[in-house]
């Protein structure tokens, strides 16, 4: 991913060859010691150059793109130009992290991605592996894109953050996919655990939620398939939801949401198929507890012996007080990969096969012009995304889920208990999981899948799910996927379209899960033992579990719940997959918390849930539905701490709802705010009143009538 002119190629890149010291293959970890292997310079073809007038863009009522071009190339440069137009300062965001420079622009929180992009060699990997492991028709398409983005920094220069990031490479694009998803795939969470001694606690648990529902046409009332796809992500930034349709006359026509700087969908639906993400949460790496040697502080133990650490240095700099002050950090590197240090906890090692492969971007691709389930599993069979369960739907009545990701193949023999502290090269593998043991479950019986970030294990009915185990499979659950399970499990008979759309929009705790077994004691407080909560232990009581707009008990569960999840400094979901329960006196502090807010900034504890918890942007603000952990996800932080006003931050965002007939798609969609991130555009908040009414705007494939109720059509440059 001599400037300031339009179009101007790239004639040659000087290539580093290295054989990372982390690779998976035993070759490459023979000798750490070893990084440059080769050093040879690579002609590189000069990129395709798109003529703007190839692309139109095509903006509908509501300001989302509609991308035409004549070649892949073509619409991903007028994708690029079209969400520039948009959102440039996220872009480049992501951009400026496969450039190793976005401490520069966002200081000290950015250049810990910086930092991350060579603690992991994600940098010269790319470098070395950009034209051996992508195919030449995606680099065209990737090139396309990122001149998109180039021509548009050429166009705007004054919305550019740093001039000297200037050009954009593919390169920098690819580092910032492996980066991302990597961090995704538990490495980011591995990190903060590692940092603060809490590895049994946090290992692999991620903040990120997503629900994912499919049932087959012969289940529907109306004999079509339903897919509804609801990822969870922030609702503003760097990984907030942008809706674009993306069309070439080379097959790839697809709806769906991508992220700042993603050049394809990530999930949506084509005119053959679609797909939703959530997150999964295999143990899809290792952290080893390294022994350091007493006398020799410069070795570690491996296999009985001492051995040297790798020693190489990050180079950065970070934006303070509006300088760049240039800074160097140590890295050590052991056979089983990079070393995190910390001050408190000694050194762990990290071994994850998510920042060993570059070819992320291109899988999203290539499941982007699937047209029909066997090319679509022959996208994932790939294994080049590090984490994400599919649920997948399509115009021939096919659903799947498939839980997929890059996970180690370990020795079943042995105690994979984290950290590891065994150094020994047992515990060291070397290859992944292989497509056909990951948990998958295509056209079952039942006839319906989901999943909600629980186990890939619990995804459709009794009698039909996947059977498979490995080390590192996922067994837990979560509320949500508990909350389908049983609404699945009860219904009788064929299901309407609005059956199924009030499970997706249930936001309910169930009464026999996880919840209540971790929350037990808050309701169970005894009111005479504490008789200035006493009112609202009972109302705690009277609550009926649902998080409603209207609902006067759920304000107080929600600011208890935000006390509990701040007491222990981890994400909501934590607290009900953790082996300990919430105790007596964490529930008591946390709802004495909450009552004082209430009734200091709102006058009581009896007041409807959303006038506290509020959908806001600019100067709308909306009465919110949901709670954390719920199907109808809101996930809530106090950010007016004078009126105490909580704004939803994540959770549901980006939502596609999907029809198959027999001719194809009927698509039916919505985003939490609007087209647009600028505050002066009308389309960044006319997404919303529908958003919060859980109503959704059509969208389609026909470009005649696209076009004839579009508000704007133009090429890149107009």
């Amino acid at each position: 991913m001599g400037y300031f002119i339009v179009n101007l190629p790239i004639n040659a890149h000087c290539l580093v060859y290295y054989l990372s010291p982390y690779q998976l293959s035993d070759r490459s970890m023979r000798f750490p010691h070893l990084l440059i292997a080769a050093l040879f310079v690579v002609p590189m073809v000069s990129w395709g150059q798109i003529d703007p007038k190839d692309v139109t863009i095509v903006r509908d009522s509501f300001g989302v793109p509609h991308i035409f071009g004549i070649t892949d190339a073509d619409a991903a440069y007028g994708l690029a130009w079209a969400h520039s137009e948009d959102d440039f300062e996220h872009i480049q965001h992501n951009i400026l992290t496969g450039k190793r420079m976005l401490g520069q622009v966002l200081g000290k929180e950015g250049v810990l991605f910086d930092f991350g992009l060579q603690l992991f060699s994600i940098d010269s990997l790319v470098d070395a592996r950009y034209e051996l492991d992508l195919s030449a028709d995606y680099r065209k398409v990737l090139e396309a894109y990122v001149q998109g983005l180039n021509d548009y920094a050429a166009a705007h220069p004054k919305e550019v953050l740093l001039k000297k990031s200037l050009p954009f490479i593919p390169q920098d694009l690819v580092k910032g996919y492996v980066l991302n998803t990597s961090l995704m795939a538990g490495v980011g969470l591995t990190l903060k655990a590692v940092n603060e001694g809490r590895i049994d606690e946090f290992f692999n648990v991620n903040t990120i939620g997503s629900n994912g529902l499919a049932v087959a046409p012969q289940m529907m009332d109306d004999g079509m398939g339903y897919l509804n796809i609801n990822s969870h992500q922030p609702l503003e930034g760097r990984v907030a939801w942008y809706e674009a349709h993306i069309s070439s006359e080379e097959g790839w026509d697809i709806i769906g949401g991508l992220f700042p700087a993603g050049m394809t969908v990530f999930v949506g639906t084509n005119r053959h198929l679609g797909w939703a993400h959530t997150v999964n949460f295999h143990v899809f790496g290792d952290a080893y507890q390294l022994e350091i040697n007493p006398k020799n502080r410069k070795q570690y133990r491996y296999d009985g012996e001492w051995r040297d650490f790798y020693v190489k240095k990050a180079k950065l700099k970070v934006k303070v007080a509006g300088m760049r002050i240039p800074v160097s950090k140590r890295i050590l590197v052991t056979t089983y990969g990079p070393v995190f240090e910390t001050k408190k906890y000694g050194k762990y090692a990290l071994r994850f096969p998510s920042y060993t492969d570059i070819r992320a971007a291109e899988q999203w691709y290539r499941m982007n012009k699937a047209t029909d389930l066997i090319g679509f599993k022959d996208a994932l069979k790939m294994q080049a995304l590090p984490l994400f369960n599919v649920v997948y739907g399509d115009k021939d009545g096919n659903i799947m889920m498939h839980s997929a990701g890059k996970i180690p193949l370990r020795n079943p023999a042995l105690d994979w208990k984290l950290p590891i502290k065994a150094n020994i090269s047992a515990f060291r593998w070397t290859e992944i999981i292989p497509f056909d043991r990951m948990p998958h479950v295509e056209n079952p019986d039942c006839g319906y899948v989901y999943n909600a970030n629980n186990t890939p294990l619990h995804c459709t009915g009794e009698g039909c799910n996947p059977r498979t185990d490995f080390p590192g499979i996922q067994n837990f659950e979560y509320n949500r996927g508990e909350v389908f399970r049983d609404l699945f499990a009860s219904h009788q008979g064929l299901y309407s379209e609005q059956q199924v759309e009030g499970f997706k929009y249930n936001t309910s705790y169930h009464r026999n899960g996880s919840y209540a077994d971790r929350f037990k004691a808050l309701y169970e407080l005894d009111a005479a033992k504490y008789p200035d909560i006493s009112d609202a232990i009972a109302k705690m009581k009277h609550w009926n579990w649902r998080g409603d707009a209207d609902d006067r008990d759920a304000a107080l569960a929600m600011v208890t719940h935000d006390h509990l999840m701040r007491a222990v400094d981890a994400p909501f979901g934590l607290l009900m997959i953790r082996d300990r329960r919430i105790t007596e006196e964490e529930a008591v502090d946390a709802l004495r918390k909450a009552k004082k807010l209430l009734v200091k900034k709102h006058g009581s504890i009896d007041i409807p849930l959303g006038q506290v918890q509020r959908h806001q942007r600019g100067n709308v603000s909306l009465p919110a539905h949901g709670l954390r952990e719920v199907p109808r996800a809101a996930d809530a932080k106090l950010y007016d701490k004078k009126r105490g006003l909580y704004h939803i931050t994540n959770g549901d965002g980006y939502i596609q709802k999907v029809r198959f007939s027999k001719v194809g798609p009927i698509i039916h969609s919505i985003n939490a705010f609007g087209a647009s991130a600028h505050p002066d555009s009308p389309h960044f908040t006319d997404q919303m009143e529908l958003f919060v009414n859980q109503q959704y705007k059509p969208m389609t494939f026909d470009r005649a009538e696209i076009e004839r109720n579009a508000e704007r059509i133009y090429h890149p440059g107009e």
